[in-house]
């Protein structure tokens, strides 16, 4: 037959308003595809034009293309100009596509060029795994078909969301398990928070207060005056479960539990405890395998034990030399070795008391007064919210220095009201001083915690001031170098709790 005719006449740029989609086009193009597309194109660029035959001024290849540029508002499109007759127009317009897809694969040369392609374009990350699925090969060092038959809980404990529901059945599961260890974070602090209420977790409208002079235990206020509503009901439903009648004093230290409404279920303490699940959900996603973990303002037990038993080192630093013995005395019955390291001491000085380089940062704040912890003018939570925020931010920005680089931190907070009533903006405030001590907002989530006793506490500040009820906390999770990195620390391992308890 001899050379190929050439029927490419030009190139240029055409308006999208002037070109005519074919009549005769056959193609229907779905979301993903039109999502895949759209990924390769934010990342990219054009690097292919659209066909249109001058004869006919119709598109012969292109309509996504066309489409996609004009939904972004682009005004113009890259051309190539053919020039053929009708019938061979169809022709062109029935097999361009289908010729392509006639192509077989080479699956060792696509394993090696999925593999050395580098996106953070969430459209081109799932087009390229649809890819590797369809092919069955492995992509990001997983063989994603045998993935992609797994739930997400069963890959990475829960689903790596932007909500984490605590209320959810593998959740509760997990902790389960975690708490069977015999974890005791209420441990040391029973003399010092008149509700006993968590470290982390405390409901936004309840206010505890340090009382030197009364030493009353349990006495839970809410808005600074009113008794739990609810109170006495637990106390029955506990008599009632234990068949005999109790002292108050007896059912607020062993019993009642204000924060979590887990009246009546025996638990032995009133005091709820940092969530296990949560730290290992922190630990395994977000450092890498045997870390060492700076936490600022350590409180309980719960953040260091998790730690220890999934291989990390852990030092902590809090004020009360009594809630620190209970820690140790907590480690001490639980582990053998790798146990924690617990400092006593004020966190403003926290260069000279843990000095080091650390992978992790992870810590639960004090949430300014909310909850008084002790008459100590050092004290965070004795502190007006002007100067909490100076010293607060001192301190994050010293441990966000002791940080290495490419490395995580993670601050569990939520937002807290002042004397009138309005938010603070606590949470803004703890972006602000890490994102001013070099380490930028990466990852932020939505911790949904059980209601447990919040229809009722709800009750009066919605009717008398229309505040909702508060039933989540913000995971804040922000990173310190080049995101890049990260890929280079390996899968997630989301062992047994038991297997790694034995180890």
């Amino acid at each position: 037959m001899g050379t190929y005719k050439n029927r490419i006449i030009g190139s240029g740029e055409e308006s999208l308003d002037d070109i005519l989609f074919n009549p005769r086009n056959w193609r229907i193009h779905p979301l993903s595809q039109q999502d895949a597309l759209k990924g390769v194109l934010e990342e990219v660029g054009w690097v292919q034009q659209v066909i249109i035959n001058k004869r006919t001024g119709n598109l012969v290849d292109g309509h996504l293309r066309c489409q996609l540029a004009a939904r972004e508002g682009n005004k113009t499109i890259p051309v190539l100009y053919v020039d053929i007759d009708e019938a061979e127009e169809l022709l062109v317009l029935s097999t361009l596509d289908p010729i392509a897809a006639m192509a077989v694969t080479d699956k060792a040369k696509l394993e090696e060029l999925l593999a050395d392609i580098e996106s953070e374009n969430e459209n081109v990350q799932k087009m390229l795994n649809d890819i590797a699925t369809k092919e069955k090969l492995e992509y990001g060092g997983v063989d994603v078909v045998e993935e992609a038959r797994k739930t997400l809980a069963e890959r990475f404990i829960v689903p790596p969301f932007s909500v984490l529901d605590t209320r959810q059945g593998y959740w509760q599961k997990r902790k389960q398990a975690w708490v069977a260890l015999g974890i005791q974070s209420e441990l040391g602090r029973g003399d010092n928070l008149h509700a006993q209420v968590s470290t982390c977790g405390r409901p936004e409208d309840l206010k505890v207060r340090y009382s030197k002079k009364k030493n009353i235990k349990g006495t839970l206020f809410k808005s600074d005056s009113a008794r739990d509503p609810g109170y006495y009901a637990k106390k029955r439903a506990v008599e009632k479960q234990i068949g005999k009648e109790i002292s108050t004093q007896e059912f607020q230290e062993k019993y009642y539990d204000g924060y979590n409404g887990n009246e009546g279920t025996l638990s032995g303490s009133g005091t709820s405890i940092f969530d296990p699940v949560l730290c290992e959900l922190v630990y395994r996603w977000f450092m890498p395998a045997s870390g060492h973990v700076l936490d600022p303002f350590a409180g309980g037990s719960v953040r260091g034990i998790t730690a220890s038993i999934l291989g990390h080192k852990y030092t902590g630093i809090d004020l009360s030399a009594r809630q620190i013995e209970a820690n140790r005395v907590q480690a001490d019955e639980l582990l053998t070795d790798n146990k924690p390291t617990w400092i006593v001491g004020d966190s403003k000085h926290i260069t000279e008391l843990a000095p080091g380089e650390y992978d992790l940062i992870f810590s639960c704040p004090p949430y300014a007064d909310l909850e008084v912890y002790s008459d100590d003018p050092n004290d965070l939570s004795n502190m007006d919210y002007s100067d909490f925020k100076i010293v607060y931010s001192e301190i994050i920005s010293a441990a966000v220095s002791m940080l290495k680089q490419n490395r995580f931190a993670c601050f569990v907070v939520g937002d807290i009201r002042d004397k009138r009533g309005f938010y603070r903006n606590f949470v803004a405030d703890t972006i602000e001083a890490f994102q001013d001590a070099g380490a930028m907002l990466y990852n932020e989530a939505v911790l949904i915690m059980a209601v447990g006793s919040l229809p009722i506490r709800a009750t009066r500040p919605f009717q008398s001031g229309r505040k909702l009820g508060k039933a989540h906390q913000n995971v804040l999770i922000f990173y310190k170098g080049d995101p890049k990195a990260i890929k280079t620390w390996g899968d997630i391992e989301c062992g047994d709790i038991e297997d790694e308890s034995a180890d």
